[in-house]
């Protein structure tokens, strides 16, 4: 598996097998940032799909409740200040 006889082969044996040993953990590392990014990626679609979904929800239950679009209510007319009584000089 490894050149070279006696203590270099052991050597040389060691270093192979961490070399091995780092780069399964790298490879789990990377195989959880790709599951985690595919779940942050989910997560982001599911809540945008939900948030459309209320909105239309909301409007359907406006127009259920006969409430009426902001553009046909009349505005409020303000109250008139009472007359000012005038004094006799």
């Amino acid at each position: 598996m490894v050149p070279g006889r006696g203590p270099l082969k052991i050597a040389a044996a060691l270093a192979v097998a961490a070399a091995g040993l780092g780069g399964g953990f790298a490879y789990k590392k990377y195989k959880a940032y790709l599951h985690e990014n595919q779940l942050r990626k989910e997560r982001k679609e599911r809540r945008q799909r939900d948030a459309s979904a209320s909105e239309q929800e909301h409007k359907a239950r406006a127009v259920r409740n006969g409430a009426a679009p902001k553009s046909r209510k009349s505005p409020r007319k303000r109250k008139k200040a009472a007359a000012k009584s005038k004094r006799a000089a």
